[in-house]
């Protein structure tokens, strides 16, 4: 296996999003037990689930289907998609399809606000840096 995302989904939604194996099993209709999504945990599984239980995987893990089949083609097929979406978005896309369109708006406010603010934390560190370089340099012409 390529890595391990799938089983890091797994566990994230475990330790972060507050959900038990069982309540795992229960979600996804029992069609994967406690155990497997232990094991899936863990990193255990030398297989992937197949594809009629991906519906399930999705509910449970709050992805798109779409997003489950690419975590198994990553962890078992060390295949990952061409899309330019970055690894750490990804998830943060799928929440954005159930926003209502009328607040859309105010997400696009948000992560502009957010955009701006990392591109002024870059540039700060940039200056603090090249002012650091300049003040070396003048201690050594000293």
């Amino acid at each position: 296996m390529a890595n391990d995302v799938f089983s890091k989904a797994v566990r994230r939604r475990n330790q972060f999003g507050g959900m038990a194996f069982n309540s795992m099993a229960a979600k996804c209709g029992w069609q994967r037990s406690s155990a497997w999504w232990n094991n899936m945990a863990n990193y255990l599984m030398e297989t992937p689930p197949a594809p009629k239980y991906i519906p399930g995987i999705a509910r449970v893990l709050k992805v798109s289907e779409r997003r489950v089949g690419e975590l198994i083609a990553e962890q078992w097929y060390a295949v990952k998609p061409d899309d330019a979406i970055p690894d750490h978005l990804k998830d943060v896309v799928t929440l954005l399809g159930d926003i209502d369109l009328d607040d859309l708006p105010v997400v696009e406010e948000l992560l502009t606000t957010l955009g701006k603010k990392r591109a002024l934390a870059t540039k700060l560190a940039q200056i603090a840096a090249e002012a650091g370089a300049a003040k070396e340099t003048e201690q050594k012409a000293a």
